[in-house]
């Protein structure tokens, strides 16, 4: 008897190994081992390289985001906080050969028939554009093909449906809920390594695909270990300080 297929879609992990750590225990127990990730795997965080080792090791597939960009060159990171600029610089230099040329390599998006993946807004994903409106959520439906997209950028979970038939699309923010049969969506999975939606708790969805069931779960990780090592690296600890409150 086959399983149904079911995939997990991490949000941005931002070199935060502990939370990385913890969202896959979760996803263990939850006997989920299909994992995609929406990018910005580098930046704010202090272990660029283990995360990235552990994203390989684990066969995790995943799009580039703003901060994997703009530590490759790519894009101008100027308008990055100055915050956000010192994390760059320090992870640029101790980013190793081998996860630099790994960054090097992830495409902007997965398009599959069931699900589409990408960072920001469609249809421009390389301008890194926030999905947190109706006009960017109906834009971005517009540019693929599969029933739901997943993305990330904002750090804050939040759901777009379309439903045929209707001018509007609906806007929610529920963690346990179906995608209609006709329906199609725009989910952002939140942020793994750095929440911005006032739960510190990391987050990660699990999507069964048959049922188009989706739960977005939450799992606490050890804060004060990547807050020592942000002040360790000299990091600003303003990057550590935010984890406590998910701001």
């Amino acid at each position: 008897m086959s399983h149904p297929r079911t995939i997990a879609i991490l949000g941005d992990l931002h070199a935060n190994l502990s939370a990385l750590e913890a969202v896959k225990a979760v996803l263990d127990l939850e006997e989920v081992s299909e994992l995609y990730c929406v990018g910005d795997l580098v930046g704010y965080g202090p272990r660029p390289n283990e995360v990235l080792e552990f994203v390989r090791e684990h066969g995790v597939r995943s799009v580039a985001g703003n901060h994997d960009w703009a530590l490759l060159g790519r894009i101008d990171a100027s308008y990055f906080n100055p915050y956000a600029q010192a994390a760059l610089e320090w992870t640029r230099a101790k980013i190793s050969k081998a996860n630099a040329n790994f960054l090097e390599e992830l495409p902007l998006r997965i398009d599959e028939e069931c699900f589409s993946i990408f960072h920001g807004a469609l249809p421009e994903p390389e301008a890194f554009n926030y999905l947190q409106s109706f006009p960017a959520a109906r834009a971005s439906l517009a540019d693929f093909e599969a029933p739901i997209g997943f993305c990330g950028h904002t750090h804050v979970p939040m759901n777009f449906i379309e439903r045929p038939g209707e001018a509007e699309l609906e806007w929610h923010f529920q963690s346990d809920w179906h995608l209609g049969q006709d329906e199609r969506a725009v989910v952002n999975v939140g942020s793994v390594g750095q929440p911005r939606d006032e739960n510190p708790q990391a987050p990660v969805c699990v999507y069964e695909v048959g049922s188009r069931h989706l739960r977005l779960l939450r799992t606490p990780y050890n804060i004060a270990e990547e807050q020592k090592l942000i002040r360790k690296a000299g990091l600003p600890p303003i990057l550590g300080d935010r984890l406590m409150h998910g701001i």
